[in-house]
Parts: C-alpha cells; sequence; structure tokens
C-alpha cells in the first residue's frame, strides 16, 4: 500500500504545479473558500475538489473575486470566482502519504516520502516532524537490541529497563510475540530470581539452619551467584559448629547458680533449635528457680525509682515474702510511706482547685510541689486555677471597694468584671445594691434639679448651685436639664 502511494506522487504533476512565488503574493481572500455559500450565494461547492469534474481537475471558489490572480468567473454564478487548487490539493495529498509512513518504522519509506514531500512543498513543521520520528526509529532500534540482548542475560535491573525503554518509545506494537512473550518470561524469572538471592541474604544472616537449607536449594535452582550460594554453605557449617558448641554450655551452666549465664546459654539453644524440647524445657525450670528471688529484689528495687503506689505495695509484699535483702525491704517501706503523703498532696491539691479559695489552693500547691507529687499537667492546671482565683479576689476586691461610692459608671464597670470572672453571686448582689442606691440617687438629684429649674427663687440659688453640680458630677442629668438650670441659676442671682 505504502509503495503504491510513492508511486502515486512520483507520477508528473504537469500543469498542477504552481511557482512558490505566485502562492506568496495571493491575498488571504484568495484562499479557497471552506464555505460552500460565497457572498450570500449557495454554490453547494464548499473547499478544494473536482467540483466541475475531471475536465477542469481540482478547484475551489474564493472571496477575493477577480482581484486574485488565476481566476475565472462562474458561469452559474456570475460575479463569483473560482481557480484551480491543484497544486493546494498535491501539497495535502504529499503530507498526508508522509503522516501516513511516520506511522511506521520504515526510514527509506520516511524518507522517500519526505524527498516528494519537500519538492510538493509541504510545510516544515511536517518535514521536521518526520526528522524527528526518523530519530526515534533509531532510538527503537537500539533499543530493541537492547531488550534482546538483556533478555540473553541474567540482569533482572538490565531487563527491567530495557522494557521501560520499549513501553516509552511505544515499541511493543513493532515487536513479535515471540519476543514479547520470551521478554515477559525471562523478565519474570529473574524477578524470582532475585527473590530468592534475597532470601538467601536474609537467611544466611538469621540463625535457622533448616531456612537456610531450604532457601540454598531455592538460590540453586534459579541460577543464583555463586558467592552468594557459597556464603549459605558456609554460613550452615558455621550453625551446626555452633549448636554443637550451644549444647555443652547449657549442660554446664545448669550445674551454677549464675543467673546471667543460664540465660544466654537458654537463649544461645533457642536460637539455633539446638537441643529437643525437654532438655530445653529442664533448662527453662531451672532458670526459672535462680529468677524468682533476683526478680522481685529487682522489681522491688524498680518500683522504687517510680511513682505507683499499688505497684510498690505489691512488689513490698512479693519480696517480703521470698525474704529478699532487708535493707532493701526498708528502703521499699520508706518509698511507700512518701508516695502515700504524695497521694494525699495530690488529693488535696485537685479539692482545692475545686474550690473558690486561693490561700487553701497556695498552700495545698506548695505541699504538693515539696514532695514532687504534682506533674507538669496538675502544676499548670493549679497554677491555671490560681490565677483564675487570684482574678476572682482582685474583682471581689474591687467591687466591695464601691459599695459605698456614688460612682455609678465604677459600679457598672466593677458588676460587669465581676461576672465576667464569676465572682460569688452573695458579694454581686450587693454590688447591684449598690447600683440601684446610686440610681435611686440620681433620680432624686434629676427631679430636684427639675424642681428647682422650674421654681427657684433667688433663695434657692445655692442649692441649685449644689444640685448642678451634683447632677453634672453624677451624670444624672441631660446636658439640656444642667443648660436650662444653669439659665434658671443666671435669672436669679
Amino acid at each position: 500500500m505504502r509503495s503504491l502511494s510513492v508511486l502515486a506522487l512520483l507520477a508528473p504533476v504537469g500543469a498542477f504545479r504552481i511557482n512558490a512565488a505566485e502562492v506568496q503574493k495571493t491575498a488571504v481572500s484568495c484562499e479557497c473558500s471552506a464555505s460552500s455559500v460565497i457572498h450570500g450565494v449557495e454554490t453547494r461547492h464548499a473547499g478544494c475538489d473536482r467540483h466541475f469534474g475531471q475536465q477542469f481537475g481540482y478547484v475551489c471558489y474564493v472571496t477575493g473575486g477577480a482581484s486574485c490572480s488565476g481566476t475565472s468567473e462562474s458561469h452559474h454564478h456570475r460575479g463569483l470566482f473560482w481557480r484551480s487548487c491543484a497544486a493546494e490539493h498535491h501539497i495535502a495529498e504529499a503530507r498526508g502519504y508522509l503522516l501516513e509512513a511516520m506511522e511506521g518504522i520504515d526510514e527509506d519509506n520516511i524518507r522517500n516520502t519526505m524527498r516528494i514531500a519537500e519538492e510538493r512543498h509541504v510545510d516544515q513543521a511536517t518535514l521536521d516532524h518526520a526528522e524527528q520520528r526518523i530519530v526515534v526509529i533509531h532510538q527503537m532500534v537500539a533499543a530493541r537490541e537492547e531488550l534482546l540482548e538483556a533478555i540473553d542475560r541474567l540482569d533482572y535491573d538490565r531487563l527491567q529497563a530495557a522494557l521501560h525503554e520499549v513501553e516509552e518509545l511505544e515499541l511493543d506494537e513493532f515487536l513479535s510475540e515471540d519476543v514479547l512473550t520470551q521478554a515477559v518470561e525471562r523478565f519474570s524469572f529473574l524477578g524470582r530470581r532475585r527473590d530468592a538471592h534475597n532470601s538467601l541474604h536474609h537467611a544466611t544472616a538469621a540463625f535457622d539452619m533448616d531456612d537456610l537449607l531450604a532457601k540454598l536449594e531455592e538460590a540453586r535452582s534459579y541460577q543464583v551467584d555463586s558467592d552468594v550460594v557459597r556464603r549459605g554453605e558456609d554460613r550452615v557449617s558455621a550453625l551446626r559448629r555452633m549448636r554443637a558448641e550451644s549444647v555443652t554450655e547449657l549442660q554446664a551452666a545448669v550445674l551454677t547458680r549464675d543467673v546471667q549465664r543460664l540465660t544466654e546459654a537458654v537463649l544461645q539453644v533457642e536460637r539455633l533449635n539446638s537441643v529437643d524440647s525437654s532438655v530445653l524445657r529442664e533448662a527453662q525450670d531451672r532458670l526459672e528457680h535462680l529468677l524468682l528471688m533476683e526478680h522481685a529484689t529487682q522489681g522491688l528495687l524498680q518500683a522504687i525509682q517510680g511513682n505507683h503506689l499499688r505497684h510498690l505495695e505489691a512488689q513490698l509484699a512479693s519480696a517480703t515474702a521470698l525474704d529478699a535483702d532487708p535493707e532493701v525491704l526498708s528502703q521499699g517501706r520508706q518509698r511507700v510511706a512518701h508516695l502515700a503523703a504524695m497521694r494525699d498532696s495530690v488529693v488535696a491539691l485537685e479539692a482545692a482547685i475545686a474550690g473558690r479559695d486561693s490561700r487553701h489552693l497556695t498552700e495545698a500547691l506548695a505541699e504538693a510541689q515539696r514532695l514532687e507529687a504534682a506533674d507538669h499537667h496538675l502544676e499548670t492546671r493549679a497554677h491555671t486555677r490560681l490565677s483564675m482565683l487570684q482574678v476572682i479576689d482582685q474583682a471581689t476586691a474591687e467591687l466591695q471597694a464601691v459599695f459605698d461610692s456614688d460612682d455609678s459608671s465604677a459600679v457598672r464597670h466593677a458588676l460587669t468584671r465581676a461576672r465576667e470572672v464569676g465572682v460569688d453571686e452573695e458579694i454581686i448582689e450587693q454590688g447591684e445594691a449598690t447600683k440601684h442606691r446610686i440610681s435611686r440617687l440620681k433620680h432624686d438629684l434629676r427631679s430636684t434639679l427639675l424642681d428647682l429649674t422650674e421654681s427657684a427663687t433667688h433663695h434657692d440659688r445655692h442649692e441649685l448651685r449644689r444640685v448642678i453640680d451634683e447632677c453634672s458630677r453624677l451624670h444624672a442629668a441631660s446636658h439640656r436639664r444642667l443648660d436650662a438650670a444653669e439659665r434658671r441659676l443666671a435669672s436669679i442671682q
């Protein structure tokens, strides 16, 4: 099919060739119209095609009219003009053949088609794209060669990289099914071989000889590197020697009272699986017997270092029953007494935090800190609560300080602050009573001011002056009322 396309491109183009310079001179309006409607007239002939039959070849209508080079007026549509578009047709045809060739990987076919496309003045971008396709084809050839060579090796990473390159270049559609199947099967084998290699490597570093023997057999079946297999075989020999030595050491250790030695011997035979279960159980029973007293003593010593009273009491009881060192028992009793005091101080501190007495909270916090009983969280809570109580105390004092005051603003501020911080309701009620007292006072002053403004005489001028000053100080009357009173005072002077 492609060879026929090339032959078609090689055929003489004759009159269909046009001068490139003439194409450059053609204005935009002289291009083939993509629409069949020209200046409102339906021609039923859109684009470039054999609209008038084989005799005229490829033609098209233009919107530029007679001003366009090489145009002829339509006999059917007077005032409309058409021209030959054979050159554009053959450029598009050449470009299509080139794009079709680029779908494959035949470099010779692409180059032959490119040569014809250049003669037909196909756009440079398409030609550049064809050159890039040739570069990719070279890469695909190299990738195929690398894939075939990697299939014959035992290198998992190399084959993986080669398969990745094949996928990136979309080469797989040009490879035979046999090659693809061979590559996939080889990659799967190399994956299992790598797993066998890694399994043997890990088993070589462990102490399970039975597992190591199984991993060695698997590694040999997958042709794992000989040096890795040799290291596994050396490890088998070492484990056999270690097994014999561990049995001898266990037999000697069970005859002593050395807890550390027996412990290490038991761990070693367990790790190496050197003896049967009955021998191991006897050694473990012996070790448990030796550990009882030491464990009780160590447990008590550790509990003494901690802060858990119940745990310490249990450890002390156990150590006492096992007749542990009297000095250690004495330390345990002293620590129990101290932890009990710490517990009581924490209980007292929690109660003080829940209360409203800042002095009691201060004392409880000091006692807990002295005994180092309070943790950071509890101390933070205590300090936070103490700060809150101090704020409450301060707000209480501020409110109590204005009980005898006649400053309504100060009383309102103190009441607002008291409610915000949670002052005792009894104190707040006393503050409310003070506020009501001041309100009554201001009401009385305002009433007196109104009366004197209406009826004051020369004899009332001193009283009016006093009432004006009091109303102004206590903000008991509006500026309008005060101004009226001032005018009245001025009139009776």
